[in-house]
């Protein structure tokens, strides 16, 4: 069904309205379009492409980012279309695929990854979905499908958004059918722009802040065998670190992107490298010339097969949206926030991007919270993406630094570094001493490879819409890798095993579409009772359960009762995406106003329309 149109509906049958447009069709788009459907928001989307991306691009989905697709239907057809656990748990750094110099087809070094290997039960603590590997050429249509079996006749590829303007109390824009050759317009409550940064922003004049393009990153989409030169099966990525006949490093990453089998054993890899925009060297790399220098860098023999299906160059930078909102548009994904692909951050964020902003679209429209609420999406959003911007550029430049430990000198004589490279590997005191100085060098890594914390560990609670209860915040890991799982008001509801119905279910499965979740200890039915008055008198929908021995929701190992940080006669209210809204510690003799203030908070309704700096389309 559709919530609420735009407030003053068009008269004119060539305009069609819609609560939420959104402009581009990759993966934070789609997602945007899912989420509005399941919670009842009707949406159009239009991309000016006629297909999803024919490039494999962004293929790790971290655990937030499945709890997120698991919580809307995706999660399954994910884990069954990407590769097994077995195949994308770890990460190798290789000397090259080919060639005959005593420091060739060597292993710098190699260790887990994304939660696999040694990391897995510290992951599986931390949540009920493990991290994913499905690049974005198969991602896309798989969400694709999920959004038009919704939303039928809402999906719309191959149609352009030319201009649009924001009335104050809707959005209309001029869409172009690019087959047809022919525009209509469309006007819509709110407008999200995910289309990269292409046209919206800079329309409004938003600027990007941070470091400019710094990088050009090339990718090759090919075809080949390259089951005789990659070591392991379990690796996510191989990154080739081979010495050039100059004497200096090249690298190259190699990754297996299945699509039918997986590991060493992949019909299909993408091949990443970079270089320095608008050097010479950049500007005269044609296809064929990319297709030579991926060769020498890997030392491929020559007569071995690779099918290029295609070649990508994007800018790299590292850059954060002046603004996520202006008015009744908002931005997310590329749009806003750029960076490099180390740690497999981009698409994550952008995921996680439009579920924090569709539940608060949808309850703004449905009447249940203020305009205001919306200011929350950039105070919120924001910061994460500068953190992921930050972590992005360091890792890059960390995976650069230290193949230091090589001794290989850049600029030095070509004699010197093949020595440094021979003597790397030698069966020597000296070549063992240097192998594990090298090992400590690649153990920082950890930042790009195991960063739960950046991942999980983020909150909302300075942004000003949940409720705080003057508990410390618990100390951030700096480097990221620590999750410390928390229900202090703004973080993310922790993981923990309960049984529900005699069922094993997860915390985050309890949350229904768009509803709050209260979940009270065992002495709790006044706080279920208040919400169940909430929900039927107050708004919005809040599903409760006291969780005990002898209720339909159990505790058997005790995880939760040690998570939650409240008694029995307590309780948790958890937003519809997740995160504490409010904690109760104990009870209250007037449970319903206690809960009805909470939501007030987590609602906007606390915050008057009028002091909202960022929604003048709104009063």
């Amino acid at each position: 069904m559709n919530l609420s149109p735009p407030t003053r509906p068009s008269d004119d049958p060539r305009v069609l309205d819609v609560p939420v447009l959104i402009i581009g069709g990759g993966g934070a788009g789609l997602t945007a379009s899912v989420v509005l459907s399941d919670l009842g928001v009707g949406s159009l989307l239009v991309e000016r492409h006629a297909t999803t991306s024919i490039q494999p691009k962004a293929h790790i989905l971290n655990a937030r980012t499945m709890e997120i697709f698991g919580h809307h239907g995706l999660a399954r057809d994910i884990y069954a279309e990407g590769s097994p656990p077995a195949n994308c748990g770890a990460m190798a750094w290789l000397t090259s695929l080919g060639g005959d110099e005593p420091y060739d087809r060597k292993v710098l070094h190699r260790a887990d990854a994304y939660g696999g290997g040694a990391l897995a039960e510290r992951y599986a603590e931390a949540s009920a979905y493990p991290h994913a590997n499905l690049g974005q050429r198969w991602l896309e249509p798989l969400i694709r499908r999920h959004a038009e079996e919704r939303n039928p006749g809402g999906i719309r590829f191959g149609h352009e958004m030319v201009e649009f303007e924001d009335h104050g109390d809707s959005v209309t824009a001029t869409i172009l059918d690019r087959d047809a050759d022919r525009t209509y317009r469309v006007r819509a409550g709110y407008l999200i722009a995910a289309d990269g940064g292409r046209s919206v922003s800079k329309r409004l004049g938003i600027r990007m802040l941070g470091t400019p393009t710094f990088l050009e990153w090339i990718n090759l989409h090919i075809r080949a065998d390259f089951s005789e030169f990659i070591p392991f099966d379990d690796t996510v990525v191989n990154r080739v670190s081979s010495l050039a006949d100059d004497g200096s490093l090249e690298h190259c990453g190699v990754v297996p992107m299945g699509p039918k089998q997986w590991g060493r054993h992949s019909e299909e890899w993408t091949l990443m490298f970079s270089r320095p925009p608008g050097t010479r060297e950049a500007a005269e790399l044609d296809d064929e010339t990319v297709v030579k220098m991926v060769r020498r860098t890997l030392k491929l023999p020559q007569d071995h097969p690779m099918e290029v299906q295609s070649i990508s160059r994007w800018p790299v930078e590292g850059t954060v949206a002046e603004h996520f909102r202006a008015g009744r548009v908002f931005l997310v994904g590329d749009a806003a926030h750029r960076h490099p692909p180390s740690g497999a951050l981009g698409l994550n964020t952008g995921v996680q991007d439009s579920h924090n902003l569709a539940w608060k679209l949808a309850r703004v429209l449905s009447g249940d919270a203020a305009p205001a609420l919306l200011d929350s999406y950039e105070a919120e959003r924001r910061p994460v993406a500068e953190r992921v911007v930050e972590r992005a550029l360091f890792s890059l430049f960390n995976q650069i630094a230290f193949t230091a430990g090589t001794g290989v000198v850049p600029g030095a004589r070509p004699e010197w570094n093949r020595a440094q490279m021979t003597a790397l590997f030698s069966d020597t005191p000296d070549g063992r001493t240097r192998r594990a100085v090298l090992a400590e060098y690649f153990e920082t890594n950890r930042i790009t490879t195991a960063h739960l914390g950046l991942e999980m560990g983020y909150d909302y609670a300075d942004a000003g819409f949940v409720t705080g209860d003057g508990t410390e915040r618990p100390e951030p890991d700096p480097l990221g890798l620590d999750y410390v799982q928390s229900c202090r008001p703004g973080s993310r509801m922790p993981h923990a095993w309960l049984r529900r119905g005699g069922e094993r279910t997860a915390t985050h499965d309890l949350i229904d579409h768009g509803a709050f979740l209260l979940l009270a200890g065992a002495r709790g039915e006044s706080w279920v009772r208040a919400a169940a008055e909430v929900s039927a008198h107050h708004g919005p929908a809040v599903t409760a359960h006291a969780v005990g021995p002898d209720h339909e929701v159990a505790d058997p190992d005790g995880v939760w009762a040690a998570l939650r940080g409240h008694g029995e006669d307590g309780a948790v209210l958890v937003r519809p995406d997740g995160f504490v809204a409010l904690r109760l510690s104990s009870a209250s003799p007037d449970p319903v106003r206690e809960l009805r203030r909470g939501l007030d908070v987590a609602l906007g309704r606390a915050v008057s329309a009028t002091a909202s700096p960022g929604a003048e389309g709104d009063r």
